[in-house]
């Protein structure tokens, strides 16, 4: 009996001595017997060197999957071996697996995995590190292939043993109803700790697994649904609004009617078009059909009209005082008139002083033309910084009155910065201009309303510096009134 019981131990030590190195996590995710494998990564044929982008080693969606590491540093992906054996399948080896290497805090492991076909999905993956590799990783998903979340995902992080320790990771997506048949899904994985920022050291994947459950053609569609509510501005085209539902559609219907300009594809049930008649927020029913039944959601659209730009700043330079000015505050501001101020910085003798009788182009509130600003020479190494805040508003346009003394600058040129330091002219429409002489001011406008990183930025600053073979001379200079600038509140 004593050796029997001593035989009995020594099979429970050596039992659990094997496992150690290959432990499964004890909240692991039991798949559907029903599951199908619709995507696998077993990275056993990877290239040598860095790596751009992994396919999958199989997949049964007519677009396979793909996995790439995004984000800015020196990290980047190669092979290891040897891999691992949790989760392997197809009666697969070891073979190779994915590392990921440091530095890794500013880049993300991004997974692209559509369903399309398949419902309740769930991902599995092998994962470790090195010694030096980042201790922590961090789940979130995208339904769009864009705007990552982590709403109904249980499993938000997980720090990874050292390699040759390995955990198999689970994340369950089979109750995230728009995870299913989604051309678009994604999976992101970012990297922290206080290790993932060196230049050394890795994280390690291998076997990254997707498996759902087919969509059946018995059964009806489900889970319709569409972003809503949505105000569209009339006259202008939308993005198109796509359904996210679960099933076959063979063809999709709305009542009451859109309003007028706008569409619903029968085949597709995507609304797209320019509405060009103003509606009230109306609540619409859509239905998806198939010959077992339909499902049906309830959107509500309004269109309006066209938003009245507000004044936010203004300068009328009618109240300026005599003599070298070195900061000319707004004279007008919904936000602060104190945060929105113009300076002349750089080396040279250039200054700014006022001049008379201005224009009236660009004059708000009837102003009378009055002053103006005038920018002296040299100025080839100064710069116009126009200060101002658009806190609380978006689609920014600024607008002025220029022109030139005989000898003054002839080129204007003209960039933006959204951190008060860094300048730059990137999707700015005009970034030069040659002013005419005075008394032929011309209006000069800058549209920064496709630049969102301008909206609602408390650091925005405008700057003009000045060119041209005139602009170094002694004599001469350009001249500016009545600058405003102009957005829609947020």
């Amino acid at each position: 009996m004593k050796i029997f019981n001593v035989l009995l131990s020594l099979f429970v030590l050596i039992l659990f001595s094997c496992t150690s190195d290959r432990a499964i996590k004890s909240d692991v995710i039991i798949v559907n017997s029903q599951a199908v494998l619709v995507h696998y990564f077993n990275f056993n044929n990877l290239a040598s060197g860095n790596l751009d982008i992994v396919n999958s080693d199989f997949s049964e969606t007519t677009t396979g999957a793909t996995l790439t590491y995004e984000g800015n540093g020196l990290g980047y992906m190669d092979s290891f071996t040897p891999g691992y054996l949790l989760n392997i399948r197809n009666n697969n080896s070891e073979g190779l697996g994915l590392r990921i290497r440091n530095p890794s805090d500013k880049k993300s492991l991004v997974l692209f995995l559509p369903t399309v076909g398949f419902k309740k999905p769930i991902v599995e993956f092998a994962t470790s590190r090195s010694g030096s590799g980042a201790t922590t990783q961090n789940y979130s998903y995208s339904i769009d292939g864009k705007k990552f979340i982590t709403t109904g995902l249980k499993v938000l992080s997980f720090n990874p043993n050292q390699d040759p320790l390995n955990d198999l990771v689970s994340l369950d997506f089979s109750d995230i109803i728009e995870t299913s048949n989604n051309p678009n899904f994604k999976i992101k994985i970012t990297f922290g700790g206080i290790t993932a920022s060196g230049t050394t050291g890795n994280n390690r994947f291998d076997n990254i697994t997707l498996e759902a459950l087919p969509l059946t053609l018995n059964e009806p569609p489900m889970f319709l649904s569409y972003n809503s509510p949505d105000s569209f501005t009339v006259n202008s085209l939308i993005i198109p609004l796509s359904p996210a539902v679960t099933g076959d559609v063979n063809t999709y219907s709305i009542a009451p009617n859109l309003p007028g300009g706008l569409i619903l594809n029968a085949s597709t049930g995507e609304i797209s078009g320019t509405p060009n008649t103003l509606s009230d927020a109306t609540n619409y029913t859509i239905t998806a059909t198939n010959s077992f039944g339909n499902a049906t959601t309830v959107i509500n659209i309004a269109v309006t009209s066209i938003p009245t730009a507000a004044l936010i700043h203004y300068w009328n330079f009618n109240t300026l005082p005599t003599g070298t000015l070195t900061s000319i505050n707004a004279d007008y501001s919904l936000i602060n008139v104190n945060t929105a101020n113009i300076t002349y910085n750089g080396a040279g003798t250039g200054y700014m002083d006022q001049f008379m009788p201005s224009t009236d182009l660009n004059a708000q509130n009837g102003d009378a033309s009055g002053l103006g600003l005038k920018v002296r020479n040299p100025s080839d190494t100064k710069n116009l910084d126009i200060k101002f805040p658009t806190t609380g508003f978006k689609n920014i346009v600024m607008k002025f009155a220029t022109a030139k003394s005989v000898s003054g600058a002839t080129v204007q040129n003209y960039s933006y910065s959204t951190d008060g330091i860094n300048f730059i002219n990137t999707n700015l429409a005009v970034n030069t201009f040659n002013p005419n002489a005075d008394p032929a001011f011309d209006i000069v406008t800058l549209d920064f309303s496709t630049i969102t990183g301008i909206n609602n930025n408390s650091n925005f600053v405008v700057r003009i510096n000045f060119a041209g073979t005139t602009a170094s001379g002694t004599l001469g200079n350009n001249r500016f009134d009545n600058i405003t600038v102009q957005g829609n509140q947020l």
